[in-house]
């Protein structure tokens, strides 16, 4: 496989497996994450429904919800696993730190672009 070919392919991966840790409303992905979400920083919403709720964590808590659901904060290390993941058992990746940032980089803007078009 050409680097250029596997650089893409490891974009798209990054940018589709970000979207699905902090977007998709897949119930056994969305479920736990949100009760995670909700355990350290409970939203309005989770506090009406669960009225026992209350913030675990403080400004940590509300500090890891952020980095939780920031498509531009969770595709670092969602980059980091895959770059790793197909560097230790699939093919070698040519300067794997580089591709890696820049892969979270351009899987920022792509979650950028799909948040600008569904405005519209």
């Amino acid at each position: 496989m050409t680097p250029g070919l596997l650089n893409i392919l490891l974009i798209l991966t990054i940018y589709r497996a970000t979207r699905f840790v902090i977007k998709d409303t897949f119930p056994p992905i969305e479920v736990p994450r949100n009760h995670m979400i909700n355990w350290w920083d409970p939203d309005e919403v989770w506090q009406l429904n669960h009225p026992d709720a209350r913030p675990h964590w403080g400004a940590l808590g509300r500090s890891l919800r952020y980095l939780f659901t920031c498509p531009w904060c969770m595709s670092v290390w969602v980059g980091a696993a895959v770059v790793w993941v197909v560097q230790a058992w699939f093919t070698s990746v040519e300067l794997p730190v580089l591709v890696w940032a820049a892969a979270s980089g351009v899987t920022g803007l792509l979650h950028t672009l799909e948040e600008l078009a569904e405005r519209e």
